[in-house]
């Protein structure tokens, strides 16, 4: 394995918090995703090719069709979900919810979704959901999806988010499909969430 090179405190801290330590974790990810990182610039990026360079690595090619289009914020996740259409939906939905974007919200859920964090709270209604997720949305710096896992009419899901200011928060999520249906929209969540402090 080979060490990150020099290239700043900022950068080198943006990215040990998504522990990632050497040019080998560097090279499975995109350019694009990486500059979309709070405390990666330029700079950072052009070092860091350099250095992968003289070990015949290189940045990770940008795909084409992605569900992060149009977000401002880095997801790392496994992307080629063509053959598990639920698992796209999963992973559409995650991005969705931590950009608060509405349409992409409104093409995976059902109208009466529900969502439920046990010990907190329960909101019915998909409108309702929006409006308090938007109410809520933080500045994001990246999305990390660790699994997703789907069966019939069940799926779950778990990661990491960080905000711009550094602060963790660990999620696991269980979906329940309308239906047996690969292209049956999300009826049901329960959310358990960890925020460090």
């Amino acid at each position: 394995m080979t060490n990150l090179p020099n290239i700043g405190k900022p950068a080198t801290n943006a990215l040990r918090q998504l522990d990632i330590t050497t040019l080998e974790q560097i090279a499975i990810h995109d350019e694009k995703t990486l500059l979309k990182i709070h405390g990666i610039g330029p700079k950072a990026i052009g070092i860091l090719k350099e250095a992968m360079a003289g070990q015949g690595m290189h940045f990770k090619e940008v795909m084409k069709e992605s569900a992060t289009h149009g977000v401002d914020f880095a997801v790392f996740c496994d992307f080629n979900c063509d053959n598990a259409p639920k698992k796209r939906i999963i992973r559409d939905y995650l991005v969705a919810s931590a950009s608060g974007e509405r349409a992409a919200l409104e093409n995976v859920l059902e109208e009466s979704f529900v969502w439920n964090v046990p010990g907190e709270f329960q909101i019915k209604g998909r409108e309702a959901f929006i409006k308090e997720l938007q109410a809520n949305l933080q500045e994001i710096s990246s999305l990390e999806i660790q699994s997703l896992l789907t069966h019939g009419k069940e799926g779950s899901a778990h990661g990491t988010v960080i905000n711009k200011k550094g602060k963790h928060v660990y999620f696991s999520d269980i979906f329940t499909f309308k239906s047996n249906k690969k292209d049956a929209k999300i009826s049901e969540l329960t959310s358990f969430v960890v925020i460090e402090e």
